[in-house]
């Protein structure tokens, strides 16, 4: 009992410290911005092939609580030896899950330039048809991730930032660093594949400047 213990211990704290305050920007009004960046997560095929992610909360959600508006996003496993051939990534909307809350889009710029939300209007409920996809799950750069021939490896394209707007109406920009185990500047196809480092910033107003 004792060492079941010291072993939860032990992978908790393995996941705190994969999380880092990369940045705080004080934008006035007593609002700020906060950056935050996790590395090298990995979902649990044993239990449900995803990740569930809170914005809100800074943190995973257990995949018991899949069914209930305690999360924003998902990510998915994904499958080396090329066998990933797409990235079904989602938000938490009411055509996901009906409990779900969360509204998104993709916007066609760099995390670091994305300043500022789109307003409400144009933030919209995921769907899982092809049409209504926030985020394709392609890889040929329409969606959040290209595909590179050469050396068979999936890379984020970084002229796709996801926006989105959590239930209790705090807004996010998003970005995926790496898939790649120790985010490797040049992945290769013998790089770990379904190792997810991302960063995010949020602010209780539209306003997203990081720098």
């Amino acid at each position: 009992m004792m060492k079941s213990f010291f072993l939860s211990a032990i992978i908790a704290l393995t996941l705190v410290s994969c999380t880092d305050d990369d940045n705080v920007v004080n934008i006035g009004g007593g609002d700020t911005v906060i950056t935050k960046t996790f590395v090298g997560q990995v979902p649990d095929t044993l239990i449900s092939k995803y990740l569930y992610f809170s914005f809100e909360a800074d943190s995973f959600i257990p995949a018991s609580q899949s069914g209930s508006d305690a999360w924003d996003i998902r990510l998915p496993y994904l499958y080396g030896g090329g066998k990933t051939r797409s990235i079904d990534i989602v938000l938490n909307s009411g055509t996901i899950n009906i409990n779900g809350k969360t509204k998104g889009r993709i916007i066609d710029t760099t995390f670091d330039l994305l300043q500022s939300a789109p307003i409400d209007d144009q933030l919209k409920i995921d769907d899982t048809t092809i049409t209504n996809r926030i985020i394709p799950i392609a890889i040929d750069g329409t969606g959040m991730f290209t595909y590179e021939p050469a050396s068979r490896t999936i890379n984020p394209a970084p002229q796709k930032t996801l926006v989105l707007k959590t239930k209790s109406g705090k807004y996010v920009k998003f970005q995926v660093l790496s898939l790649y185990k120790g985010q490797p500047a040049t992945p290769s196809m013998m790089s770990e594949l379904g190792h997810y480092s991302f960063r995010y910033a949020k602010s209780n107003s539209r306003n997203l400047k990081t720098n």
